[in-house]
């Protein structure tokens, strides 16, 4: 079932940065041996290689002046949305967003830097305070009024069950299941929704399981305790390339929709210049390896763009 809502950026932005990221490991005593090693790989962040990726001169003449002469790309984010963007255990910025951004600055021939923010507040401060927003904004109408923005992903909501199903769950089917989320998230909020529509047909209600953080949801899928895991597509699948095996995608993507590079609206030189970057690194297969480290290969775009349509 494919839904044609509008997408949202869907984590509470203020939740607390180690609950956020899935930092703190669960407590619930009812967490099994496989729900322990999920929880255990949930941390093992990978280290992706990109010494491989060289500057390319005809794309790095693209760069505006100021931002060649200083030599370093400055990004604003926040850092609470693993795996896109989150703080590593040695509380550096790690995560595929800040991945692709090094990358990108290795093909503009600058190094990078990622200052943590508000997630409300990095569009504001873009062409002042940040060169660019590389914080999984997804792209709408609403922040094409106010910046440019590149296209580098694609996410939408997405599942995962224990492995083997061995509940027989459905995403088209969810009334009376357990659906495990993270608290105050878009998926909580249509959740809601759809637990009303199951009433309103006679049908029992969705059985909300809310945690602090999508790790403790994934958690208590993979032991037991959830029937399904309902989160965002790189959530999801950050979840099952850490479940080792524990984990398996179910159904299909809803309301997907494009994350773009937030660039300031007179800034056209340096919109051209990332979008050519990432160009190359979709076509040089780096894009695909980065994500794939990741576990969100399937996010990928083939091709990069300055203010698509949403």
């Amino acid at each position: 079932m494919t839904s044609h809502r509008p997408r949202r950026r869907s984590l509470l932005r203020a939740a607390p940065l180690a609950l956020a990221t899935g930092l703190l490991a669960p407590t619930l005593a009812s967490c099994t041996r496989a729900s322990e090693r999920l929880d255990a790989e949930s941390n093992a962040a990978p280290v992706v290689d990109l010494s491989s990726i060289a500057e390319v001169p005809e794309i790095a003449e693209l760069v505006p002046q100021a931002i060649r002469e200083r030599g370093e790309l400055i990004n604003g984010a926040a850092l609470n949305y693993a795996p896109g963007e989150f703080v590593g255990s040695s509380g550096e910025a790690i995560g595929y967003d800040i991945d692709i951004l090094a990358a990108v600055g290795a093909v503009l021939g600058l190094s990078t830097r990622t200052e943590a923010a508000v997630f409300a507040q990095i569009i504001p401060a873009v062409g002042s305070t940040y060169d660019v927003g590389i914080s999984s904004f997804t792209i709408n109408a609403e922040r094409l009024e106010a910046v440019t923005m590149v296209s580098y992903f694609q996410a939408g909501i997405s599942y995962a069950v224990k492995a083997g199903n061995p509940y027989d769950i459905h995403p088209d089917d969810l009334c009376g299941k357990r659906v495990a989320l993270q608290v105050g998230t878009y998926q909580e909020e249509l959740s809601i929704e759809r637990s009303q529509e199951c009433r309103d047909a006679g049908e029992p209600a969705y059985d909300l399981l809310a945690y602090t953080s999508n790790s403790d949801a994934a958690t208590n899928v993979a032991g037991g305790k959830g029937d399904i895991l309902m989160a965002d597509s790189p959530v999801t699948a950050y979840a099952i390339a850490r479940s080792r095996g524990t984990l398996e995608a179910i159904g299909e993507i809803e309301e997907s929709a494009l994350n773009g590079i937030v660039v300031a609206k007179d800034q056209p030189e340096l919109a051209e210049a990332l979008r050519a970057a990432l160009q190359h690194l979709i076509d040089s297969g780096h894009m695909e390896r980065i994500l794939a480290a990741w576990g969100n290969d399937a996010g990928m775009i083939p091709t990069a763009e300055v203010n698509p349509q949403p």
